[in-house]
């Protein structure tokens, strides 16, 4: 009977203990909150393939990020057909892309990285351009897209000891 009458006053200290409001972890001002894409165009033809995009980042609270793609970066690969492991125009390789499907699907996928409090952080992105508007001029496909804006996937901050 005594645990049944102690009980509620335990619950009761700790309830009045807890903080009533939760901050916000500092983590959170280095999270992008969106990605922005624009100017997308895709060539194909039977021999080669091309395509553009801009891509821009924002983050809400900008407090110790430095992040070169928030002024925007340009991203272009051509080739006989579109390759994988394409580098946007943007200092220290902060910005790639890669085919995740046929290059006519405009299925690709976004690696991001950027420093916020001294940290680097990455995210990795899965982006489809749609809707995509298509014309063709003989042989020569040329689609449009965008602007689209989404949001960042797969936001972590890289490690390199056991201590972060």
């Amino acid at each position: 009977m005594r645990f049944i009458t102690i009980l509620p006053s335990v619950f009761t200290t700790i309830a009045l203990a807890a903080p009533f409001t939760i901050d916000t972890r500092a983590d959170d001002n280095c999270t992008p909150i969106s990605y922005t894409l624009t100017d997308y165009t895709l060539v194909t033809s039977p021999d080669s393939a091309s395509v553009n995009f801009n891509l821009k980042s924002s983050f809400a609270d900008g407090t110790g990020v430095e992040d070169a793609v928030q002024g925007g970066a340009s991203c272009n690969a051509s080739g006989a057909q579109l390759p994988n492991n394409n580098v946007c125009d943007v200092a220290d390789r902060r910005l790639l892309f890669d085919l995740r499907g046929p290059q006519d699907q405009a299925y690709y996928q976004v690696t991001h990285t950027w420093t916020c409090n001294g940290a680097t952080w990455i995210s990795g992105t899965p982006v489809k351009v749609d809707p995509l508007i298509c014309s063709f001029a003989g042989s020569t496909c040329t689609c449009t897209g965008g602007p689209m804006t989404f949001a960042p996937q797969n936001v972590r901050k890289i490690c390199n000891s056991p201590s972060c």
